[in-house]
């Protein structure tokens, strides 16, 4: 475990109201200072401070300019300070060390061997099955909080005109440094491999990673073959930048209440370096194995529309979701050995998806609700990429169901009574 103590202050202060060209003009501001004791051999401590400055100036009722910078940490938690080190899998397609290419390459074939592999398993050694070598992984009592520095700037406009409308458009820039998390398997393989004339069958990067000692590959048992070296580190940086878009709209057409509700993101960039020397990797709109750092996939465009009508006692709502189309990462290419053959020409692009969800609401008394919803309408199957494309974490199945809805057309009934 670990202990914290924390102080904080926060501040809101209207600084002018009712000017001309400043309906109001407001600063807000605030400070925390943390200090971390983690109970391990050496009592390793750390101490933060993190601190935020913004405002927000309303020139007129209507319009509103908001704006904020702020320096944010994270400390490690239990998993990435105490798991002990374990084997377990990681996604891994193509091996350097498989087939007939050590034969052909002196520097290659030392350094499989330096790994472990056995001279009379040189040619013979096949990739991962299914596409998973194992990895060791484990935490560090050692790590330290990451830091990132954010800022946002936007407006709010609610025109007189247009009775009922609304928009915000903010645009945000996330930078984060020493960040908690691991090496993809990508940039493993990469650090010892990625220029093989030049790499030493004795470094590091290249000594780290332990071959099964009969097989000479990257899986099999794991008491005998630790596959990959991943531990959870500081090293890694991450950065992302975009737009975000909220509309609303309410208006009576007579007949019913009209309600739009619209949100939709931008990502112009989200970027990972797991090390200091490691591919400051590009993911907006790629999957793969090494593109999951962030969670799943990140698409460059993303909406949703919620179109309601309100009658007397029945409201009728449509959710639409678009999701941007995306395609498989072509660093991932790459670093496979510059083999597209290595990825299925049917698994390499997931086209943009649409998704709509029914609801119906019935308001039969004062305190009694009934409700029914129709999910995934069109009944939209999700793409089938293979089990090898992308992080296990979020590929699962052959598809992507941390993304695209993979259960289909699915109903649901609920009824709420207050009293």
């Amino acid at each position: 475990g670990y202990d914290v103590y924390e102080a904080f202050g926060e501040i809101i202060a209207p600084l002018v109201q009712e000017r001309p060209f400043f309906h109001s003009l407001t600063l807000e501001a605030g400070i925390r200072y943390s200090d971390y004791s983690v109970d391990a051999p050496g009592n390793p401590t750390y101490n933060t401070t993190t601190w935020k400055v913004g405002g927000s100036w309303e020139p007129v009722e209507s319009l509103k300019i908001r704006g904020n910078y702020s320096r944010a940490v994270r400390a490690p938690n239990i998993s990435e300070l105490f798991t002990p080190q374990s084997v377990g899998l990681t996604n891994l397609g193509v091996d350097p060390c498989a087939g007939n290419a050590p034969l052909a390459n002196a520097n290659l074939r030392a350094i499989c061997i330096a790994q472990g592999a056995p001279v009379g398993t040189i040619s013979a050694i096949t990739n991962p099955t299914a596409g998973q070598a194992n990895i060791t992984v484990s935490g560090s009592t050692n790590l330290q909080p990451e830091t990132a520095d954010t800022w946002t700037l936007g407006a709010v406009f609610q025109p007189e005109f247009l009775p009922g409308f609304s928009i915000s458009v903010d645009y945000y820039n996330i930078k984060i440094v020493d960040v908690l998390n691991a090496a993809p398997p990508g940039d493993l393989i990469a650090a010892c491999f990625g220029n093989i004339t030049a790499a030493s069958a004795t470094s590091t990067a290249c000594t780290s990673i332990r071959r099964n000692p009969i097989t000479g590959g990257l899986d099999g048992d794991p008491a005998i073959t630790s596959g990959l070296f991943g531990p959870t580190t500081n090293q890694g940086r991450l950065a992302t930048d975009g737009v975000d878009v909220i509309a609303n709209y309410n208006t009576d057409l007579g007949f019913a209440d009209l309600g739009l509700a619209f949100v939709g993101n931008w990502t112009n960039s989200s970027t990972f370096q797991a090390t200091d020397i490691g591919l400051d990797r590009e993911c907006v709109g790629y999957y793969s194995p090494n593109c999951s750092f962030t969670g799943s996939i990140q698409p460059e465009f993303s909406t949703s529309l919620r179109t309601t009508l309100g009658f007397e006692d029945v409201d009728l709502s449509l959710l639409w979701r678009w999701i941007d189309g995306v395609s498989f990462e072509p660093q991932q290419i790459i670093d496979d050995g510059g083999d597209a053959a290595s990825v299925q020409p049917q698994f390499r692009t997931i086209p943009a998806e649409h998704y709509f969800d029914l609801t119906a609401r019935w308001n039969a008394s004062d305190n009694f609700t009934f409700t029914f919803t129709v999910q995934n309408l069109l009944d939209n199957q999700p793409k089938v990429v293979g089990n090898t494309i992308g992080s296990t974490s979020f590929n699962s199945g052959n598809t992507y169901p941390s993304t695209y809805d993979a259960l289909g057309r699915r109903f649901g009934v609920a009824a709420k009574l207050t009293f």
